[in-house]
C-alpha cells in the first residue's frame, strides 16, 4: 500500500500543538508515556532503578492518551518528540507511515533468549519489521458471578442458556448483558463463527478488493449477536458496557465482558466471580482482539546514548513484572510469567493473571495497518443498525464492505 495521504495525517492534527515546555537535559533520554494511577507509579520507580543502575538521565513526560498519538506526530517530524514513546501496538502502522519509528534491535526482542509470546511478536510486527518491546497484553474474558450462574457455558450457545435461565425480569436481573454494537468487544463472538474480515490488514501487500466483511461467517456471526436482543431479549436497548460492569458489581448481572481493567472493582466488591475465556462458537474459538502495550522507538534517535538500554530495560522480565502486579495486565514474556507465579501469594490473582494471558496467547491481535482505521466507526454504524433490527445482517455488511472500501481508497490516493 502507498503512504496515506499528506492530507489525512494532518487531519488528525488540526488545533494541536506540541505543548512542549522547556527541553529535558541534552543528553537525558525522553520517554513519553500515557500511563495513569498505578502503572503510573510503577513505571516512575523502575526509570529510577534505570538512572541508577545505568548512571543516565531518563525525562519522563505523562500526556493524556487521548493527545498523546497526535503529539508524537507533531512533535516528530520537529524533532521535539520522545525517544522511547510508550503505547500500544495498533498505533505503529501510522507512526511508521508517518516515517517516525525506527524497528526495535534484535537485542531487545531476539538477544534475551525467544522468551516473547509469539502473539505479541506478531502484534508489533508491521512491513516484515518489529517497532514495538512488548511490555503488556490485555483482552477481555467471560466473567461470571458464581452464585448467579454456577455453571461454567463451554460454547456460546450454553451461554445464552444460562443467561436465559438467569434472567429475571421482575427483580430487574440480567443474565448476560455487553454494548453489542462496539466492535473491540462483538470481534470475539463473530471470529467464533469463522469471521476473517480482517485477515488482508495482517498481510505485507494490502490489497482492498481482498476486503470481504459479508461473508456467510460473518453473517452468522453478527445474526447470532443481534439475536441477544432481537431473539432471546437478553440485552436492553442502549446498553453501555459500564451499565453493564456497574450492574455485575451490583448483583444485578450475572454474566459480562470484562477485562483486567475490570478486576479491581470486581474484587473490591465482593462479588463471588470466576473468569473464563469466551465460550467457542460453532466454528472455533471465541478470538478476542489482543492489545499488546510496549515501548517504540524514534527513527530519529536510533543512535543516541542509552535509547537501547532503556528499551532493554523497559521490556525486561522485571519491569514486565511489576507493571502486570500493579495493572493486573498479562505478561508479555514466559519469565515475566514465572516471576508473577513466584511473587503472588493471592491464589485468585495468580488464577487471574494466568486466564488472561492464556486467553491473550489465543486472541487475535489489534490490527496495527493504518488503513484499519475506518472499520472501527464503521462497523459500530454496522452492528448498531443490525442489532436493532433497522436491517439484516446481509443487507448491512455488504453496504459495509462498500463503504471501508471507499473510505480506503480516499485515503490512498
Amino acid at each position: 500500500m502507498g503512504r496515506l495521504r499528506l492530507s489525512i495525517i494532518l487531519l488528525l492534527l488540526v488545533g494541536l500543538a506540541c505543548g512542549c515546555s522547556k527541553g529535558p537535559p541534552k543528553d537525558a533520554v525522553v520517554l513519553w508515556t500515557a500511563f495513569e494511577g498505578v502503572e503510573l507509579d510503577t513505571l516512575r520507580e523502575r526509570v529510577a532503578d534505570f538512572e541508577r543502575e545505568s548512571g543516565r538521565q531518563v525525562a519522563l513526560l505523562k500526556v493524556p492518551f487521548a493527545s498523546l498519538r497526535q503529539k508524537v506526530l507533531v512533535a516528530g517530524p520537529a524533532l521535539q518528540g520522545p525517544d522511547i514513546l510508550i503505547g500500544p501496538h495498533d498505533w505503529i502502522g501510522l507512526l511508521q507511515t508517518a516515517d517516525l519509528l525506527a524497528p526495535i534491535p534484535d537485542k531487545v526482542l531476539t538477544g534475551q533468549g525467544e522468551v516473547f509470546y509469539p502473539i505479541c511478536l506478531k502484534a508489533v510486527t508491521y512491513d516484515n519489521a518489529r517497532y514495538l518491546a512488548p511490555m503488556m497484553m490485555e483482552c477481555v474474558v467471560l466473567a461470571r458471578n458464581t452464585e448467579m450462574c454456577p455453571s461454567e457455558p463451554e460454547t456460546l450457545d450454553e451461554l445464552v442458556e444460562i443467561a436465559q435461565r438467569t434472567q429475571d425480569r421482575a427483580n430487574n436481573i440480567l443474565g448476560f448483558a455487553y454494548e453489542l454494537d462496539n466492535f473491540y468487544f462483538t470481534w470475539a463472538f463473530m471470529a467464533g463463527f469463522g469471521t476473517d474480515f480482517l485477515a488482508p490488514f495482517y498481510q505485507k501487500d494490502f490489497q482492498i478488493d481482498q476486503l470481504q466483511f459479508n461473508t456467510p461467517a460473518s453473517v452468522a456471526g453478527a445474526t447470532w449477536v443481534a439475536d441477544l436482543r432481537l431473539k432471546y431479549e437478553l440485552v436492553p436497548p442502549g446498553m453501555k458496557n459500564e451499565t453493564a460492569v456497574d450492574l455485575f458489581l451490583n448483583k444485578k448481572l450475572g454474566m459480562m465482558l470484562c477485562g483486567p481493567w475490570n478486576l479491581g472493582a470486581i474484587r473490591k466488591a465482593g462479588i463471588s466471580y470466576a473468569l473464563q475465556p469466551i465460550p467457542a462458537g460453532p466454528k472455533g474459538p471465541s478470538s478476542p482482539f489482543v492489545g499488546v502495550t510496549g515501548a517504540m522507538l524514534n527513527k530519529y534517535s536510533a543512535e543516541k546514548p542509552g535509547v537501547e538500554e532503556l528499551l532493554l530495560f523497559l521490556s525486561s522480565a522485571e519491569t514486565g513484572a511489576r507493571l502486570c502486579e500493579s495493572s493486573g495486565r498479562a505478561p508479555t514474556r514466559t519469565d515475566t510469567a514465572k516471576l508473577l507465579s513466584e511473587r503472588i501469594t493471592d491464589p485468585a490473582v495468580t488464577s487471574d493473571l494466568q486466564l488472561f494471558s492464556s486467553a491473550a496467547q489465543s486472541g487475535t491481535p489489534l490490527p496495527n495497518h493504518p488503513a484499519v482505521a475506518p472499520v472501527w466507526d464503521i462497523m459500530k454504524q454496522t452492528l448498531e443498525l443490525i442489532t436493532t433490527g433497522q436491517t439484516t445482517p446481509e443487507v448491512e455488511l455488504a453496504r459495509t464492505t462498500e463503504r471501508v472500501r471507499a473510505k480506503i481508497r480516499f485515503m490512498m490516493e
